[in-house]
């Protein structure tokens, strides 16, 4: 019984005294208990109280998420607002405030907190979290202080909200600044539309550049125009694209043509010049001949003409001469030839033979010393060459080494001695090992043959080869360069091979003597292959300190980190560095190179995989921006949208080559989601004038009502203006609108209020009218002189007396505060005159001081 008698009073019974009991509580030391109560009361009214005193923001957080009562839910919501606004004593830090407000998404406590913040980081931090275009619209309007009001003006890309700012706003930063972002909108849009017109521009001049004939500046201006083309490129549309890429591909191929048609006929002309300068040369050097040309040049006539020969070859290759030229320089070489052949057989003591020679020399041509001044000799008979047949051979009787024989006596009758030597010699090897008689005497019979080619052969090869040593003696001390030195010493040998037999014992001495001159003419040759070794050398060694570099780059990287834009710029020029380096020995850069390329393949594999993974990372955006294109909300979609760009401008990056594809289907998308929100915007824009529009009309066509005297209205047409001011959007009035609507609806109220006034005003008016005339009493006396005074007019000379006694019985009542109005008054005491005669004179002064309080 006596517990409870003294139980606490927030376990009364009746819920005023809990909720008064509540107030009492300390929101600290008793938290549990404000708690248990703002959960678990009975009263919605006590449970609304507890909340408010709470200061546990788990608490309260589960009470505006999860309580069933409406008023318990705005009280916790309510008092978050309070503890993160920091406006309540006992309320968590500002530490934890700014903790809580960064990780809070209630956009309602973040507006609050915006707003009312008690410190200004706790303003910008909730500011910071509010992402609605339209919250930040107002805190930019109507923000606790500039900085909060300019950083939320900072925050909008609404052109729509940057219109209303530089309308409303209420500071000049932030007016300033919606202004200038509205200007540099516009220019960017202005650009938008230049770079657009530049790409259709620049296109149209590349489609109708690479239709144009080449000419001399046709290279130049296309390389104008594809370096403008390369800065236009990713603004361009697919059709521009499409017919900038295939002009440029034309063009090019136009010049490839050109150029390779230049280079052909370059290579025509020179070798035109070649087999013309051949041929001049060779006609210029019979014209400077000389008796002692043949005694002491010999040699250096013989590789002069050997050379021009050679020079008329490779440019025939080149271009083939014509039948009249052909047949001139062979009769030329051929005359040379012969000229050649007569000088070195003029050197021999064989008196019959220069004489011969003597003879057979051209006149035209100066001879040799020794074919001058000699007799003719009487004609020599005519000496039969011997036969060439080889003694036929019996039938080889069963020998296995028939078809050797056979072999060797087709080389011999042919008169091939090389091949005739080794098949011998090879005979002669079976000779050794077998004991084969048919074969030894097949050998008996065709020796005679071999020896009669053996004859010939050293007959005819002798003095070509001594010619051959000649003419390499007459390039030692020569002039010309280690290139050319180096291709006549090969040719020489060359021509040497094809005179050799194969009995080298015969040949050895003409071979020292041509050895000992190839070597000494070859020696200045030397210093040049051994600098161009060493340089070889030297390319080869930075080609391996490339390698190296290289390799210390690829194992320093972190490729999960890598600087990818780097990377490809060091992967592009590598190569380019490396072909640079020439030039090498092929065998001896073989290892390296292989490991420069494998350096490439490993770089290579790793931006592969880092541009793959970028390019997924823009593939999951670009459908993420397809999806957000289908989207209804409009405003929402272009805020995730410009969170996407921002996702966007941070995603891995690509080579120019692989990015732009993906960026020109995103700004695509980007460019249609946000034209589409432009659209809606445009028709709101359109759909609020109309409406503004519409509304001016009413509010003037009211305003005219309106002017009308008091008098001609009613209380009926007063009320239909007033539902037709009732039926318009106030918010699309604007602002000049906004205040005449509200001018309008305060005198159809004064009206409507004045209207019963007056019609009391006319009634009394016309009962004064419709009194008959009559004598004047006292009280009409008095009340006619109560008008005058009411109405402020004078009374007559007469009557002022009384007056004067009626305003001096009303004084009391005044001073009592009576706060009746004159007309109220006038008509109140009017009204009370009884029907009946009513003096004239008395009627017109009543009548003229109701006209005075007409209302």
């Amino acid at each position: 019984m006596f517990g409870k008698l003294f139980k606490p009073r927030w376990q009364h019974r009746d819920a005023a005294v809990r909720k008064a009991a509540v107030d009492t509580l300390d929101p600290r030391q008793q938290a549990d208990l404000l708690a248990s109560l703002a959960r678990e009361d009975a009263s919605e009214e006590v449970r609304a109280s507890a909340t408010q005193r709470l200061l546990d923001l788990t608490v309260l957080d589960t009470l505006t998420r999860d309580s069933h009562s409406a008023p318990v839910r705005e009280a916790a919501s309510d008092r978050m607002m309070a503890l993160l606004a920091g406006a309540v004593p006992d309320g968590p830090d500002r530490d934890t405030r700014l903790h809580l407000l960064r990780h809070t998404g209630n956009a309602k406590v973040l507006y609050h907190v915006a707003q009312n913040g008690v410190d200004g980081e706790s303003r910008q931090v909730a500011l910071s979290a509010l992402s609605d275009a339209d919250t930040l619209c107002e805190i930019a309007l109507h923000g606790h202080d500039e900085a909060l009001r300019l950083a939320a003006a900072q925050r909008l890309e609404s052109a729509e909200h940057m219109k209303r700012l530089t309308k409303e706003g209420r500071d000049k930063r932030v007016v300033r600044h919606a202004r200038e972002w509205l200007r540099d909108r516009q220019q960017a849009e202005q650009d938008r539309r230049k770079r657009e017109q530049d790409c259709a521009a620049v296109a149209e001049a590349l489609r109708q550049h690479a239709q144009r004939a080449a000419d001399g500046l046709y290279q130049a201006r296309l390389q104008q125009l594809e370096q403008r083309w390369t800065e236009l490129a990713e603004h361009a549309g697919e059709e521009q694209t499409r017919i900038a890429t295939q002009a440029l591909e034309q063009a090019h191929q136009r010049l490839a043509r050109q150029a390779a048609e230049a280079r052909e006929q370059q290579a025509r002309e020179a070798a035109l010049g070649e087999r013309r300068a051949a041929l001049a040369t060779l006609r210029q050097l019979l014209d400077d001949v000389t008796e002692d040309t043949w005694d002491t040049q010999l040699g250096a006539l013989r590789s002069a003409v050997a050379t021009q020969e050679r020079r008329w070859q490779a440019a025939a290759e080149e271009l083939p001469a014509e039948e009249g030229e052909y047949q001139h320089f062979q009769q030329l070489l051929e005359q040379w030839h012969n000229l050649i052949a007569l000088a070195e057989q003029s050197q021999s003591e064989d008196r019959e033979l220069l004489e011969t020679l003597s003879q057979r020399w051209p006149r035209k041509i100066p001879a040799p010393r020794a074919l001058q001044q000699r007799p003719a000799p009487a004609p020599a008979p005519e000496v039969t060459a011997p036969s060439t047949r080889a003694p036929s051979a019996g039938k080889a009787g069963g020998s296995a080494h028939q078809g050797l024989v056979v072999a060797l006596r087709r080389e011999l009758q042919k008169g091939n001695l090389k091949h005739a030597n080794r098949l011998w010699l090879k005979a002669e090897a079976v000779l050794e090992e077998e004991n084969d008689s048919w074969l030894s005497k097949q050998l008996q019979r065709l020796e005679e043959r071999r020896n009669e080619l053996r004859d010939w052969h050293a007959f005819a090869a002798q003095p070509k080869k001594d010619r051959l040593c000649e003419q390499m003696e007459a390039l030692i001390g020569g002039n010309l360069d280690a290139e050319e030195q180096a291709s006549a010493i090969q040719a020489l040998h060359d021509e040497w091979r094809e005179l050799m037999s194969s009995d080298q014992d015969q040949d050895q001495a003409q071979w020292d003597r041509f050895k000992a001159a190839s070597d000494q003419a070859y020696e200045p040759c030397r210093a040049h292959f051994r600098e161009l070794d060493e340089q070889r050398a030297d390319n080869l060694r930075r080609r391996e300190q490339l390698c190296r570099q290289l390799a210390d780059f690829v194992a320093a990287q972190d490729w999960q980190r890598a600087n990818w834009q780097a990377v490809w710029e060091i992967r592009r020029q590598a190569p380019q560095e490396w072909k640079s380096l020439q030039p090498v020995r092929f065998t001896d850069a073989r290892d390296v190179q292989k490991r420069f390329s494998a350096l490439l393949s490993e770089i290579d594999q790793q931006m592969e995989g880092a541009w793959r993974e970028a390019e997924q990372q823009r593939q999951a955006m670009i459908a993420e921006a397809e999806a957000l294109l289908a989207q209804e909300d409009l405003d929402s979609a272009t805020r995730e949208a410009q969170q996407l760009q921002k996702r966007w401008r941070q995603a891995g990056w690509l080579p120019p080559g692989r990015h732009r594809p993906h960026q020109k289907r995103f700004r695509r998308i980007m460019d249609d989601l946000f034209g589409a929100r432009q659209a809606r915007l445009e028709q709101r824009r359109n759909e609020l004038e109309e409406k503004q529009n519409e509304g001016i009309a009413v509010l003037e066509q009211v305003a005219a009502a309106l002017k009308e005297p008091l008098a001609s209205q009613d209380e009926s047409a007063l009320r239909d203006h007033a539902a037709a001011l009732d039926e318009l959007d106030e918010a699309a009035l604007g602002r000049a609108g906004q205040r005449q609507f509200r001018r309008l609806r305060e005198q159809i109220q004064e009206r409507l209020a004045a209207l019963p006034r007056w019609r009391r005003w006319q009634r009394a008016v016309l009962g004064i009218e419709a009194s008959p005339d009559g004598e004047s009493s006292e009280d009409d006396q008095t009340l006619t002189v109560a008008l005058e005074a009411l109405a402020g007019i004078d009374s007559p000379e007469h009557a002022r007396e009384r007056r004067l006694t009626w305003q001096l019985e009303q004084l009391p009542r005044a001073m009592k505060g009576a706060n009746t109005s004159p007309l109220d008054e006038a008509l109140t005491l009017l009204e009370a005159r009884p029907d009946g005669p009513l003096d004239s004179g008395l009627a017109r002064r009543l009548q003229a001081a109701l006209q005075a309080m007409q209302p």
